[in-house]
Order: structure tokens, then C-alpha cells, then sequence
């Protein structure tokens, strides 16, 4: 029925990057493409990098320096608790003469059969463009991926890939500290992703603004201490720390079932109600729909309002 129809959005993520960037570079930031920083230590009062650009090495030094560097972040592992980290493996495909019934339709597949712990998308682009991935906990990604389009030939018969890539996506909830002195970690690298639907660009967005505005506030004020920081952490948890946890529980509860309560669920839940659980949002409505389910009021409904 329409209500299992919720609206989203979809961005050209390399032309919102390159916008940011140009945003950035005209309020005075200086923008450093193809360098890599490869080393970070403190040094009394200052936090000093490395920095690699083609054959030419630097040293630059900061009051205060963010890690905006993603899952593998350099920042995170050099200053911070990153032990219980834990990933999701992700592959994706932009494939060419797709056959949609709906492009303005995103599709998502759950099932052992088709995404182990995971699960698999099909983002529609127009005139029959589409990013078909898949995001697994369980063994590798792309022959889940493979099997899929090659058993949906009403879809992908046609279809060509004119890009391929995998990136491991963080899914175990947000480090339990994100500041110290001198130090802020954003986006990804602080593990501020959505657990089960693994999405971080809304969340890396709201937490990239609140510790810029930090930041900056901090070093007028000349106090870079973690205190000075806490602010960023304690107003981003403000809108998304709740969140992050609840769909962290719902993962984790959802991970341990069969595909057969999959099905009892979609017969028994809306749209509405799947991208509520996934996003960690209205947990409890939710679960309390399913204490009716003589199975699920036991498997999930208990699990997750404890």
C-alpha cells in the first residue's frame, strides 16, 4: 500500500563535495587536493601533522585539529579508544540501461540469502542509471552483489557497469569520546553513522558545523582544553546521540533473526515504521505494535524496549 512509501533524497555526492569545497575555499580556508596526512602527535600545547604532498613532506600544526578522515582515520587511532570499532563491508555498482519500473523509487533487499547482517539498495539516478550495492557483516560483499543482478534480469539484463567501488562503513555507534585537548573527531571517524541503514552524510553534516562553530570559539577564546570541546559532542548528541544508540539495539535484535520473521514483520509494520526502527526513531511505538506477534513480542518487541 502507498504508506510503505516514504520520501528521501538522493545527491550527486561528488558535485556536493566540490560545492562544500568552494564554499569553504571562499570563506579563507586553504584546500590541499591529493595530500595525505601520514603521521600526528602532540607537542605540548599544539597537535602537529605530517604531511605528504607528491615528493614534497611538511609539518603543519594546529590549536586545535579535527579528524574528518572517515573509517580508517588516522586522527582516531593516534588519540583515541577505537578498539571496539566495528564495520560493515560495502560494494556498489553504477550500472547503465537499468530497466525500472519506478525511477523514483529507492528499493532495499533484506534476507541471508541476499545480505547477510546487511543489506542490499538499488538508488535510481534517471534515464536508467542506477548505484546497486550492497552492504554485508557476514563474508564478502560483491558475490551477494553479482548473484542478486544476475538473478533479476527483469532489472539488469542490459545493464553495463561504468563504475565500481567498496569502502568498509562504520556500524558499531559512536566512540565514547569524540574530544580531548586539542582534538575533535567528525563524521565517520568518531563512528557517527546510523547503525542499521549505515547513512553518515546527515549525520557527518549536523556534526561538522557544531564542531566547526566550537572550534573556532574555542581558539578566540584561547582554551582548547577537552572541556572547552565538550560542547560539540554534548549538542550533537543533543539531536543524534539517541538515535545512533536505538538503531544500534534495533541492528543487533535484527541481525539474529531468520528471514521468515522478516516477512511476519513487513506483513505486520509500514513504511513508516521500517525507516523508524532503522533510524532509531519511535522505537518504542514500534516495538509495542509487535507485543501482539506471539513470535516477535519475544524475539524483538522485548529486546527492544529493555
Amino acid at each position: 500500500g502507498g504508506e510503505r512509501f516514504q520520501k528521501g533524497y538522493i545527491i550527486d555526492k561528488p558535485k556536493f563535495l566540490s560545492e562544500l569545497a568552494e564554499r569553504a575555499r571562499s570563506k579563507g580556508a586553504e584546500i590541499k587536493l591529493g595530500a595525505r596526512v601520514t603521521d600526528a602527535w602532540r607537542d605540548e600545547s599544539l597537535i602537529k601533522l605530517t604531511v605528504k604532498e607528491g615528493t614534497k613532506v611538511e609539518e603543519v600544526a594546529g590549536k586545535v585539529v579535527l579528524g574528518c578522515d572517515g573509517y580508517s582515520s588516522l586522527i582516531a587511532k593516534k588519540f583515541f579508544d577505537t578498539s571496539k570499532v566495528e564495520y560493515t563491508s560495502c560494494v556498489q555498482y553504477t550500472l547503465v540501461n537499468c530497466e525500472l519500473e519506478d525511477e523514483h523509487l529507492l528499493r532495499f533487499y533484506l534476507g541471508s540469502s541476499v545480505a547477510p547482517l546487511g543489506y542490499l539498495w538499488i538508488f535510481p539516478k534517471g534515464d536508467g542509471v542506477a548505484n546497486v550495492g550492497v552492504g554485508v557483516r557476514k563474508g564478502s560483499p560483491k558475490p551477494y552483489l553479482d548473484k542478486f543482478i544476475k538473478e533479476h534480469p527483469s532489472m539488469f539484463r542490459n545493464v553495463k557497469p561504468v563504475k565500481f567501488g567498496g569502502a568498509p562503513v562504520v556500524t558499531s555507534g559512536q566512540l565514547p569520546k569524540v574530544t580531548g585537548d586539542n582534538l575533535m573527531l567528525c563524521g565517520e571517524a568518531a563512528g557517527q553513522v546510523i547503525p542499521f541503514t549505515g547513512a553518515g552524510i546527515h549525520t557527518g553534516i549536523v556534526a561538522g558545523k557544531i564542531a566547526g562553530a566550537v572550534a573556532a570559539e574555542a581558539v578566540k577564546s584561547g582554551n582548547v582544553t577537552e572541556k572547552a570541546l565538550l560542547p560539540y559532542k554534548n549538542e550533537f548528541d543533543e539531536i543524534f546521540g539517541a538515535n545512533i544508540k536505538r538503531s544500534l539495539k534495533a541492528m543487533k535484535v535484527f541481525e539474529e533473526l531468520p528471514d521468515e520473521d522478516f516477512n511476519n514483520l513487513a506483513n505486520l509494520l509500514s513504511g513508516e515504521d521500517i525507516i523508524d526502527l532503522a533510524n532509531g526513531l519511535n522505537v518504542e511505538r514500534v516495538a509495542k505494535k509487535l507485543l501482539s506477534h506471539p513470535i516477535l513480542a519475544v524475539k524483538v518487541a522485548k529486546a527492544l524496549l529493555t
